[in-house]
């Protein structure tokens, strides 16, 4: 990270996304690094043996298909109410009937709102 931090087009702020497994690396990363300015988890969560050592989370977005069958909706809530838990803004976005990898769809008006609400998110928090 440092790496990134030091390029001359860095605003300074890095952003973390993470999808499923890789969710829930974004999440244990930006636990531990302080330097994470936003996390935004796309059907993932905290891994159960960090949830209880977390101490600091960035703002933090979760957007879980309701549906999902691979990695139950119940981790993106808990990942959202530790966040909060830690004082970090949150907002939790539930999409009713969705399953797991809602967002790959070409032809899904979901897959353009789940963009759309990751793009603001990281606009309103990272853009210099």
């Amino acid at each position: 990270m440092t790496a990134i931090l030091g390029q001359p087009d860095s605003s300074g702020r890095i952003g973390l996304l993470g999808f499923s497994l890789g969710g829930f690396i974004a999440a244990n990363t930006a636990a531990r690094d302080e330097r994470i300015a936003a996390l935004a988890v796309l059907y993932g969560g905290m891994p159960d043996a960090m949830a209880g050592k977390v101490k600091h989370l960035p703002p933090t977005i979760e957007l879980h298909g309701e549906a999902d069958q691979n990695v139950s909706i119940a981790n993106g809530r808990k990942l959202i109410e530790l966040a909060k838990s830690v004082g970090a803004e949150t907002e939790f976005v539930p999409y009713p009937g969705k399953p797991h990898g809602f967002d790959f769809s070409d032809t899904d008006p979901m897959t353009t709102d789940a963009i759309d609400r990751v793009s603001r998110f990281f606009q309103a928090r990272l853009a210099s």
